[in-house]
């Protein structure tokens, strides 16, 4: 069964018909005011608004948040721009450090975007999937009205951002009625037409899909298609979701709050709550007061500006490797974006330097247990089987290690012992241990099987022993 953006795509794209193209709304009322009497066009579309705020309202409204009405022949668009200067500070963090670091940061967005494994290079080679592009990365986050999701959700407010030498400018694009949203969409699409990769966070699941959807629902091809895309939630939750045990928080949520306090120390101060948002914009569209809104829009630039500071986080640690990790949790994770994108050595190093800095702390053995697993891995990949070996027992011998964990740990090794050892006892006892530690189920057959089988060997080699 296809999708409603499927559907939307093939319709948009010619498939399934001619399907009539919607004008905007127009109320017979204001009709008139489209012949022309020599003013301009702009000056007819702001006044013949069928429904929601007219001209004064607009003015007011884009007066109170500090913006500027754009208009064309199929509606308005309120414009607020703020320019975030190097000097300035985000929490702890000068904005300079942090567009520095994107600006220099092509290398580490490779590694940030690259997956090392053949299918998903085959599948990128095969849909024609873009790689990044760094000179011009762009940021991207929306305010809706609602979660609920489907064609009845729309973003009023989409919040894009760019960085340059001077540091980040912030353009936000207000929808102030339900039948202007056209016009915000082609605002937008005029905006990043000439830019490269998009950078959300939790984009790739809803930011993005969302406003794809407006596009295809007005007959519009969706103008980022093909646009290279890193969301920065996935790395995010590599770097620091695992964290908590050390300094005795309890806190292991990703959100961008959580992070720009964890990364920058910054705490918001009146910050409007997330589900506050559509009730205002919805008060706005009723009375036209803009004065709720302002809390909306610097809650949106706030989430903006973090974003760029998360990914020059992650830029910077990629940069300067496991040394510049804070602690152990960060390490492990740095390891894993390493791992990720076939960069063993470094892989190696992190791993190394987690699970060390974690036997010193003795008070976490599953994250440890995890740490030491990957860091086997990769030595085997590398060729060092003897490591890896040596990495394994290390796991099997961790006092309250995972029982996930040992019984892998196990099996690994009975298979070394059996396969490239040709040490058919020490290969039994990890076997026999394995299973008294599996359950029942296919896992525990597989050993059984794998015992029965050593049984075999051990007795051929006594009897050739015995002969």
């Amino acid at each position: 069964m296809s999708t409603l953006t499927e559907r939307l795509r093939g319709i948009v794209g010619g498939v399934g018909g001619a399907v009539p193209r919607v004008a905007p709304e127009v109320s017979s009322a204001n009709s008139e005011a489209s012949v022309d009497d020599g003013t301009s066009s702009a000056t007819h579309t702001a006044a013949r608004i069928s429904r929601g705020l007219d001209a004064a309202q607009l003015s007011r409204a884009a007066s109170i948040l500090g913006g500027e009405v754009t208009t064309t022949t199929t509606g308005a668009t309120i414009v607020v721009q703020r320019h975030y200067a190097a000097h300035d500070r985000h929490g702890r963090v000068p904005v300079r450090e942090i567009t520095e670091t994107l600006l220099a940061g092509a290398d580490a967005h490779a590694v940030l975007t690259t997956r090392s494994d053949v299918s998903t290079r085959l599948r990128a080679a095969r849909y024609g999937e873009a790689p990044p592009r760094h000179d011009s990365l762009w940021f991207l986050d929306l305010e809706t009205t609602g979660l609920a999701g489907g064609a009845g959700t729309q973003a009023f407010l989409v919040g894009c951002a760019c960085l340059d030498a001077d540091g980040i400018t912030v353009t936000q694009f207000l929808m102030p009625g339900y039948e202007h949203e056209r016009t915000l969409l082609a605002e937008v699409a005029a905006w990043a037409a000439a830019r490269g990769t998009i950078v959300t966070f939790n984009g790739k699941s809803f930011d993005v899909p969302l406003i794809e959807t407006r596009y295809l629902l007005h007959r519009v091809p969706f103008p980022f298609e093909d646009a290279a895309h890193t969301d920065m939630l996935h790395p995010a939750r590599r770097l620091w979701r695992a964290r908590g045990t050390l300094d005795g928080s309890a806190d292991a949520s990703c959100s961008l709050g959580t992070l720009e306090r964890l990364l920058a120390g910054l705490h918001r101060v009146g910050d409007v709550p997330g589900f506050e948002i559509p009730s205002r914009y919805f008060q706005f569209v009723r009375d036209g007061d803009a004065n709720p809104l302002e809390a909306v829009l610097e809650h949106n630039r706030l989430d903006l500006v973090s974003l760029a500071l998360v990914m020059a986080r992650a830029f910077e640690l990629i940069q300067r490797g496991p040394a510049s990790t804070r602690d152990a949790y960060e390490c492990l994770g740095l390891g894993c974006i390493y791992d990720r994108a076939g960069d063993i050595d470094a892989a190696e190093a992190a791993y190394v330097r987690a699970s060390e800095a974690l036997t010193r702390v003795g008070r976490d053995p599953e994250t440890l247990g995890d740490a030491l697993r990957r860091l086997a891995y990769v030595r085997r990949r590398a060729g060092r089987v003897q490591e890896a070996v040596a990495t394994w027992q290390r796991l099997a011998d961790l006092p309250r290690c995972p029982a996930a964990l040992r019984q892998e740990a196990r099996e690994a090794l009975a298979i070394f012992h059996e396969h490239k050892a040709r040490d058919f006892e020490t290969a039994h006892a990890h076997a026999r241990q394995l299973l008294v530690e599996s359950e029942w189920g296919k896992r525990r057959e597989a050993v059984e099987h794998r015992l029965r089988r050593l049984e075999r060997k051990l007795q051929r080699r006594a009897a050739l022993w015995e002969s």
